[in-house]
């Protein structure tokens, strides 16, 4: 070979290589070379496209071509920018004034309802739809709002500050959303924002305004979620993934503040699975208003197993329990290693068929739905406020129903279960909320001022001022009209005046919802049910115990009734008297 044609060759392979240096160059940093690029491209590709048209009346010929292009854009991709303007008036909020809604074609529709004094039926059926998700920064507000004023329900809203923490981002407000993720400032003036929304034609600003709220809120979605499901370049997809949907269910028609607060000493969890964890301030979850257990990092499960006498394996139990039946003397040790106990007793039943298996199977130290095992807390499936008015057959051996999460899913789950208990409330007409059933006592407001008058005139009058005494001694006389003055003896009547009155309306949540499974809705296996196919449609578990199911209690409580175990009143209970013999 010539050394002209080895020093070509060599070129060749010198150009080779660097080309293949470069393009792993271009893939292994293509967040970093192409996020701004893509964030100019989804800017620069909102507004031009933009088609804004301006709804007056029900009878605008406009109306009904406008309805129909949304429904048209939705059933491609269906979601909306969704959002609403209103004004205040001496301290009062005056009805929505404008409805915003737009599409991912860059259509949006400004509906101003102030002028329409009603909704028209295709406009109510887009906002009832529950298949189409309507995203913007807190439109459960805005929803609430709606309803309130026009007696319209809209389903399936999703607050994309959800989004954000499950891909790892700072929650922020639209503005600094649409700035961050879309390189795109919006104009949040407060002369803008507080302008009046209900002027007989609104300036162009105001249309501009209103406008791209609605339209950034879809673009925002959109990037988000390719950052929850991120693809290279080269890859396409559809503009509606459908797939993705599973994921956002649990925080559909949730209020993002009940869920999350900004943690300032940036402790806490703050991000989803596999996410980039953001710099300075963290967000953190929630405590959920009810009983949440502490974080393990500690194996849960011991998978010691425990036998009969005649060595056939019941099931597995941890350390602490097989201790304790060798310490009661009721139990021998066998072996160390699995750390095993024969019972020196019959136990009362043996176990039979899926049932007896699942308890008899060893159970995985992990979170089963993203199968993190450094830290993780007990989830129980069926919520211990239902739980706890069960009866006792139904309250025992409820393993089956606790699992095991990681912190972030936990509090994910969580979350989620707040859609399931608000459709029990309605359901079964048990207010979950502060609402007049959810209150065991009601305040009276005269005897409450009755009792700090007497409380205070008793115990320091001596150091309030002569007006105040007066004006105490005015509300005491007023209430005890039979007295003439004020005496140290009505001092003390007052003072011990009970103004907490009972609610006679008073119902607790979690004993109402079991007492109308128990009574109208086919029994408790059904409220069991309902849970445990919650949990799994939202959380998509992947590591479940093998064996785990939704008809657990069900099946368990016929192996009992087979052995004459359980009564009929409990199956009248569970809701199986009609489908179970017993013995």
């Amino acid at each position: 070979m010539s050394q002209e044609s080895g020093v070509a060759s060599t070129r060749k392979w010198a150009v080779l290589a660097a080309g293949v240096g470069l393009v792993y160059v271009l893939v292994r940093n293509r967040q970093t070379l192409l996020g701004p690029l893509r964030r100019v491209w989804t800017s620069g590709g909102l507004l031009p496209q933009r088609q804004i048209e301006v709804i007056n009346s029900v009878q605008d010929p406009a109306t009904q071509w406008v309805l129909n292009e949304l429904k048209k854009h939705c059933q491609n991709f269906k979601v909306l920018g969704f959002d609403c303007e209103w004004i205040t008036v001496g301290g009062s909020r005056r009805p929505v004034a404008l409805l915003q809604l737009s599409s991912h074609q860059g259509l949006c529709a400004l509906f101003r309802l102030c002028h329409m004094k009603q909704i028209p039926k295709d406009l109510r059926e887009l906002l009832e739809d529950d298949s189409v998700i309507k995203v913007g920064v807190a439109p459960q507000e805005d929803a609430m709002k709606l309803s309130h004023d026009y007696g319209v329900g809209v389903a399936s809203t999703l607050d994309l500050r959800f989004l954000c923490v499950m891909a790892g981002h700072k929650p922020e407000g639209l503005g600094k959303l649409s700035d961050t993720h879309l390189n795109y400032k919006l104009d949040k003036h407060w002369r803008l924002v507080c302008s009046n929304w209900e002027a007989k034609q609104l300036e162009p600003k105001q249309l501009n305004y209103a406008a791209n709220d609605a339209l950034v809120a879809v673009a925002i979605y959109r990037k988000l979620c390719r950052d929850l499901e991120p693809k290279y370049f080269w890859q396409r997809c559809a503009p509606d993934d459908t797939s993705l949907r599973n994921k956002f269910e649990p925080f559909l028609d949730v209020d993002f503040t009940k869920g999350f607060t900004l943690n300032p000493t940036g402790s806490g969890m703050t991000r989803s699975k596999g996410s980039a964890q953001p710099q300075g301030k963290k967000w953190m979850l929630k405590k959920q208003p009810y009983r949440q257990m502490a974080t393990r990092s500690k194996d849960f499960y011991d998978n010691c197993l425990l036998q009969a006498p005649d060595g056939e394996l019941l099931c597995t139990i941890d350390r602490r329990k097989a201790s304790w039946y060798i310490n009661q003397n009721l139990g021998t040790q066998i072996s160390e290693e699995p750390f095993t106990v024969r019972l020196n007793f019959e136990p009362a039943g043996r176990a039979v068929g899926d049932v007896g298996r699942y308890y008899q199977t060893p159970k995985e130290n992990q979170c089963v739905v993203c199968g993190e095992r450094d830290a993780y807390i007990r989830k129980n499936v069926v919520p211990r406020e239902y739980r706890k008015h069960f009866p006792m057959v139904m309250k025992s051996h409820t393993s089956h129903d606790v699992l095991l999460l990681c912190p972030t899913c936990h509090q994910l789950s969580n979350i989620s279960d707040l859609r399931v208990r608000n459709k029990l409330a309605t359901q079964c007409q048990a207010p979950f909320k502060r609402e007049d059933g959810s209150v065991k006592y009601h305040d009276d407001p005269e005897l409450k001022r009755v009792q700090s008058a007497g409380k205070a005139l008793l115990h320091h009058g001596a150091k309030i001022p002569a007006p105040k005494v007066a004006e105490m001694q005015k509300t005491l006389l007023e209430y005890y009209t039979e007295q003439s003055e004020v005496t140290e003896d009505l001092l003390r009547q007052a003072a011990s005046v009970e103004y907490r009155i009972e609610n006679s309306d008073y119902c607790q949540h979690g004993e109402r919802v079991v007492q109308q499974y128990r009574e109208k809705f086919g029994g408790l296996v059904e409220l069991e049910r309902l849970w445990r196919e919650h949990f799994l449609h939202t959380m998509q578990p992947q590591f479940l115990p093998e064996l785990w199911n939704v008809n657990h209690n069900a099946d368990r409580l016929e192996v009992r009734a087979s052995e004459g175990r359980v009564d009929k009143a409990d199956l009248l209970v569970a809701g199986l008297d009609a489908k179970v013999k017993i013995i």
